[in-house]
């Protein structure tokens, strides 16, 4: 005979895990006890209830609890407690089993199934006895004698057809079309399905007339997605690895994750462009979604049956303002009820696994064209150049110079509108390298008028001894003309720096003159327009001979804003320009010219871009690049570096749409930029230069008998200053600490397997470098190498056993769910201790949780919400 307290005892742990429910009654004087789980929906297996109403028949007093539902019991309850709580249950008839075979019974009524039956068959469709929730399919695996064998084989050929298909829907569609064939009237282009393949992309460009190696002919006029709001967030020029990129991550998800990015779409708060979208599909952890929830009577419903946020008296829930609670909630949420039911940003973290610069290389499906490392291009570039476009100088037609100045201003205008027309674009580049002196708007007036090189009529002559051909027009541009007024204005105390006032208390003026900013039109002649002398090189012009490269490169180091050097980077990158570490790096096993340019291309990202990424300043990604890429060609253009590579078909797109005040703005931070950058180069290159010509000067000085006295090992071996020495051996020692960052400074993409550990574990690289500068940040103590991988991994291990024990008691189904929020801990944990050695996480709420839809009661749900432990990586 078991007593009470015995088989308590047996049984406290399920108890007060809370997870199991727990029947107890009695045979006789002895206590018996058996615990169930609840199928998803918390219903009762039919095979658990059969064993209840056993249990019920031997007890009709049997009761069923649980320690986190049940009152008088609790997970901190000593044993003596655990019995005084079930006896009070049994003796008091809470929690009857009889009610709680009711409560979790999902069976339906006889005349309803019967009713149901007849209706299914008229239609010619299955039917089955168990009951349908919230849109589930009844499970394809499992036939538990409730239908017919024929309804059960129409069943699956339904389901088959119907997953077939949902799987032939692409999920993203774009039609490719050919820009300047479109605009030649002649239309071409072709739809396409994402997620596609290179081979496949590569036919689709041969038979609308792309090339592979200038993509500005190509933009995307229209898109279709099986995903709600997508296809409205995307632009004709996105970039067709990204939209791969996209399409691969959606194919990837699961349905409740689908829902939940379709909801997210229309939320709309990472939905700015494609990168945000990218982002946004590895981040749906960061929301809620209740698919139940449409409205907001519905949330308030919710949030007090549901989630028992407040304890209201049965007769005071009629008189309850559901749907003015639900508002108020929805308002302190910040979200918003979709299609796919009510969703709100949960504040967890969320990651920039995507830059925008380079998308991994197996999503990649554009043809790249073959890079051609010529290191003698830029000596052989003058001679390709292409030929002199003739000049055509703007007429004016108005007499006055008041006329003149608005006549050349409107046509100012024009010209700027104009040059976002692919070619010209590269033209204006062009002048705008050779004069980058040159105000904005006279860098303009030049380039529509075709000159390379312009100067005044007399200074050609007294300069250049050059003079201008007989019958040539000048070209017009603008010059400072200002003009001197008198003016009577308040006299100021030198001495004070205030009025000055008479005895009468009034102000003493007097007469000041005043320079009044004023522009006129002038004239110019292009150097094509003249004859004589030759002219001397105006700039450095770089050649193949290594020696100079070098040269040039330390002046560039010395230019950008952020420190250079040289990392392998995959995926075909040349150069990466890292924001948050401030350095630039460049590709390893590179030319020396395509060195140089991608550094160019880098130091305008640092010079420009260097705010915060959320500043409302900050210009969007496509125009980022273009202003890079702009500077680059123009400081390339100035070096006389080989700038064939460069194309800027897709210019007109980018512009389109866009105000004139967007565009200038645009130009002329490109002018800014460029000018400023040329002459800081120039100016560094020249001290270089300028220190080794006194470096040799000195060394042909040295007297041959003080060289002599070298001993021959000496002579042999490389001699270094001494204060380069103590810096080499620096670089030295810090060099595997630069090694180690580079690896965490792009987003970990792939999973990196642990050393030593255990499949289940899914580490992730620690950057040791940026732990121990965090540390000492922020503390006194020694930092000892390893310790934020031990750590790191420690945290890991901690969630790993937890997710095993939610494997445990939930439907096998959910397993990969698991180990998809596991891998989840584990990469964010790994980025935000990378960032900051931010370590105070302990074990993940999402894995106790879960997403919207895991299998996990909604009191559960409702307490790891406001757990601080889910806010670990905030």
């Amino acid at each position: 005979m078991a007593s009470l307290r015995d088989t308590v005892k047996d049984y406290q742990e399920e108890l007060r895990d809370g997870i199991a429910w727990v029947a107890f009654w009695k045979t006789g004087r002895s206590w018996n006890a058996e615990y169930f789980h609840l199928e998803i929906g918390d219903y009762l297996y039919p095979e658990d209830r059969s064993r209840m109403e056993e249990i019920k028949q031997a007890d009709p007093a049997a009761v069923v609890v649980n320690g986190y539902y049940s009152g008088y019991l609790g997970g901190d309850m000593n044993l003596d407690e655990l019995t005084a709580g079930v006896r009070r249950h049994y003796e008091n008839g809470y929690s009857n089993i009889g009610e709680f075979i009711e409560a979790h019974d999902d069976r339906l009524p006889p005349e309803l199934i019967e009713e149901a039956k007849a209706t299914a068959h008229a239609a010619g469709l299955p039917f089955s006895e168990k009951a349908y929730r919230d849109g589930e399919e009844p499970d394809p695996y499992i036939f538990d004698g409730s239908m017919s064998m024929e309804d059960y084989a129409l069943m699956h050929r339904m389901i088959e057809k119907e997953r077939s298909e949902r799987m032939e829907q692409p999920i993203l569609s774009g039609y490719l079309s050919n820009l300047g064939k479109y605009t030649e009237g002649r239309p071409a282009g072709e739809w396409v399905s994402f997620p596609t393949t290179a081979e496949h992309l590569k036919e689709v460009f041969d038979r609308i007339g792309i090339d592979g190696k200038n993509y500005g002919e190509l933009h995307i006029t229209e898109y279709q997605s099986s995903i709600a709001g997508l296809a409205g967030k995307l632009t004709e020029l996105e970039s067709l690895d990204e939209l791969n990129y996209l399409s691969e991550l959606l194919k990837m998800q699961f349905d409740d994750d689908r829902e939940k990015f379709i909801a997210a779409i229309t939320y709309g708060d990472h939905t700015r462009d494609l990168q945000d979208i990218i982002n946004l599909a590895q981040n749906l952890d960061c929301y809620w979604l209740y698919p139940s929830v449409k409205s907001e009577e519905d949330y308030g419903h919710y949030l007090i049956e549901e989630l028992d946020e407040l304890e209201l008296p049965e007769e005071a829930k009629n008189y309850f303002m559901y749907e003015e609670y639900g508002r108020d909630a929805a308002i302190n949420d910040g979200g918003r009820f979709t299609e796919q039911g009510y969703i709100y940003n949960n504040r967890n973290t969320f990651t920039q696994w995507y830059d925008g610069r380079d998308v991994p290389e197996e999503y990649r499906v554009t043809p790249q064209p073959q890079e051609q490392a010529d290191l003698d291009a830029a000596a052989v570039q003058p001679a390709l150049a292409t030929e002199q476009s003739p000049v055509l100088p703007i007429i004016l037609s108005s007499e006055k110079p008041a006329d003149k100045m608005k006549e050349i201003t409107d046509r100012l205008e024009q010209g700027i509108l104009g040059i976002y027309e692919s070619d010209r674009y590269a033209d204006y580049l062009r002048t705008m390298s050779k004069f980058h002196n040159y105000s904005f708007n006279n860098t303009i007036l030049i380039a529509m008028q075709g000159g390379s090189l312009v100067k005044g009529y007399k200074q050609w002559e007294k300069e250049f001894d050059r003079h201008v051909k007989p019958g040539e027009k000048a070209i017009k541009i603008l010059a400072p003309s200002p003009f001197i007024v008198k003016k009577q204005v308040e006299k100021i105390d030198p001495d004070t720096q205030k009025p000055v006032f008479d005895k009468d208390g009034k102000p003493v003026t007097e007469e000041k003159e005043i320079k009044i900013p004023a522009f006129r039109v002038v004239s110019v002649f292009d150097i094509s327009q003249t004859e004589g002398k030759e002219l001397p090189t105006l700039t450095y012009e770089l050649t193949g001979n290594v020696e100079q490269y070098k040269d040039f490169f330390a002046a560039l180091e010395k230019s950008s804003p952020f420190a250079m050097g040289f990392e392998a980077l995959s995926g075909g990158v040349k150069g990466r320009c890292n924001y948050e570490e401030k350095r630039i790096f460049i590709n390893e096993g590179m030319d020396e010219l395509q060195n140089i340019k991608t550094a160019i291309h880098e130091i305008a990202h640092a010079t420009l871009h260097d705010i915060d990424k959320d500043a409302p300043e900050r210009p969007d990604r496509r125009t980022r690049e273009v202003q890079a890429e702009s500077v680059a060609y123009a400081v390339c253009q100035h070096y006389g570096l080989d700038t064939s590579d460069y194309s800027f078909g897709y210019i007109a797109g980018w512009s389109s749409g866009k105000e004139l005040a967007e565009l200038k703005g645009s130009l002329e931070t490109i002018r800014s930029t460029a000018a400023k950058l040329i002459d800081t180069i120039d100016g560094h290159f020249a001290e270089i230069q300028k220190a080794q010509d006194k470096e040799q000067t000195t060394e042909q000085a040295q007297p041959a008998q003080e060289a002599a006295k070298q001993p021959e090992a000496e002579a042999a071996a490389p001699e270094l200053p001494e204060e380069t020495a103590p810096v080499q051996e620096k670089e030295a020692q810090t060099e595997p600490e630069a090694d180690t960052g580079a690896s965490s400074e792009a987003p970990q993409t792939t999973q990196t397997q642990p050393e030593q550990a255990a499949p289940a574990a899914p580490y992730y690289t620690i950057n040791e470098a940026a732990a121990r500068r965090a540390k000492d940040a922020n503390s006194f103590s020694d930092y000892k190498q390893g310790s934020a991988t031990a750590e790191y991994r420690h945290y890991v291990d901690e969630a790993v056993q937890l997710a095993e024990r939610q494997k445990q008691r939930v439907d096998p189904m959910y397993h990969e769910k698991i180990d998809s929020l596991l891998d989840t801990y584990a990469r964010k944990l790994a980025a935000n201790m990378n960032k900051g050695y931010e370590i105070d996480a302990r074990v993940p709420s999402i894995l106790i949780a879960g997403g919207s839809n895991f299998p996990t009661r909604k009191k559960e749900k409702q307490n790891a919400a406001r757990d601080s432990n889910y806010r670990e990586w905030q």
